[in-house]
């Protein structure tokens, strides 16, 4: 290629004003690459960083099944995938068999009558009635669980069979999200090592801030697996517990779905604590059940289960990610709210990676001491 030169023979591309303007061309090239590869890969960008925080906190086990594989990190990204599908497909396909198995006895009774039946016998009048003397003007006549329920009730086996497809299309979808994981693990297994080796040649900070940044990043999505696994037996333990006292049939089984669904950003174990206090508290307007242990599941599951998360997280969460406990909620729940369940790692790595910057800027741009003359 022709180097362009002046009239005196010297070199354009020397000239400060023409690097500034490659610089600049080419920063405006980069960020528009960037953007553009952004927007291909949003669509997946979920799978792509559930895989990087999986990898991230399996590289130890896989190192070592590297190792005995000979070095060989394809071999060893096989097996670490093979494993990651019998741990988490099985349970999952066992809990999927026992809930549907549920879902068919329900909706059996539903077809056969029997729900409308149990509704259509609840009375409080009789059950309410101690309100009055509290409340004078209180009528519980007034509140009609036929009219409010059964409507309800009558539509939930058409629902059903009207939104059958919709549930099959969501495994399908499940089903493709967990495979895209598995190719975004298999990647960050066998390339991990070099993309972070290039980001590192990459970066202008000193090498003592990379692996700082390092260190941060992985402690981090530690602390907030931790976080996630401490939370959810508390409380799918703490919801059993309340089942069990309130006599609910199946509590071992409700509490492992209560774990799961603790999961679940704006879901959580009160989707099972909440329908079984309805249910308690139906059958003990119908004379079936004593009121207490409705009114007990309910107190339980608000003063309990509820707020054992807000608890246990940051509780289990503070050692590495080194946040107080208060900044370190508004993390998890400010990144679930902006990312879903993916913001239950970014939140807290954002934080954390913020506090790093600023210890970064104390210690290379120090301000003279008080007192001091600036020359």
């Amino acid at each position: 290629m022709a180097e362009i030169v002046d009239s005196t023979g010297a070199s354009l591309e020397d000239r400060p004003q023409w690097r500034l303007t490659g610089v600049i061309f080419f920063g405006i090239l980069a960020l528009l690459l960037l953007y553009a590869a952004y927007l291909i890969i949003a669509p997946f960008m979920t799978a792509v960083l559930l895989g990087a925080i999986l990898v991230t906190l399996t590289f130890h086990l896989f190192a070592r099944v590297r190792t005995r594989m000979h070095g060989n990190s394809t071999r060893a990204a096989i097996v670490m995938l093979l494993l990651m599908t019998v741990i988490i497909v099985i349970p999952a396909v066992i809990l999927g068999i026992l809930l549907v198995g549920q879902a068919n006895v329900v909706v059996e009774k539903l077809q056969s009558g029997e729900a409308q039946q149990m509704i259509g016998r609840i009375d409080l009048t009789r059950s309410l009635g101690w309100i009055r003397r509290i409340a004078p003007n209180f009528d519980p006549a007034t509140l009609s669980p036929q009219r409010m329920l059964l409507p309800a009730v009558q539509q939930i086996p058409g629902w059903v069979a009207r939104h059958g497809g919709t549930v099959l299309g969501g495994i399908a979808g499940m089903v493709l999200g967990f495979a895209l994981v598995l190719l975004s693990m298999f990647f960050f297994y066998v390339e991990g090592e070099s993309i972070v080796e290039q980001l590192s040649v990459l970066s202008p900070l000193p090498k003592q801030y990379d692996r700082e940044f390092a260190a941060r990043f992985k402690d981090v999505i530690d602390a907030t697996f931790r976080g996630q696994l401490f939370t959810a037996l508390a409380q799918g333990i703490a919801t059993g517990i309340g089942l069990a006292i309130a006599r609910v049939p199946g509590a071992a089984f409700w509490a492992a779905v209560a774990a799961l669904l603790s999961l679940v950003p704006m879901v959580g174990a009160a989707a099972v604590w909440v329908p079984a206090a309805i249910y308690l508290s139906i059958a003990a307007s119908m004379g079936g059940r004593p009121w207490w242990q409705a009114i007990f599941l309910i107190v339980w599951g608000v003063l309990v289960v509820s707020t054992v998360d807000n608890i246990v997280r940051p509780w289990a969460m503070k050692g590495k990610a080194q946040l107080p406990a208060i900044p370190l909620l508004f993390a998890v729940l400010g990144g679930m709210q902006a990312f879903g369940f993916v913001g239950l790692v970014i939140g807290p790595l954002v934080f954390s990676l913020l506090m790093s910057i600023i210890e970064i800027y104390k210690q290379s741009f120090r301000l003279p001491a008080s007192g001091t003359t600036i020359a």
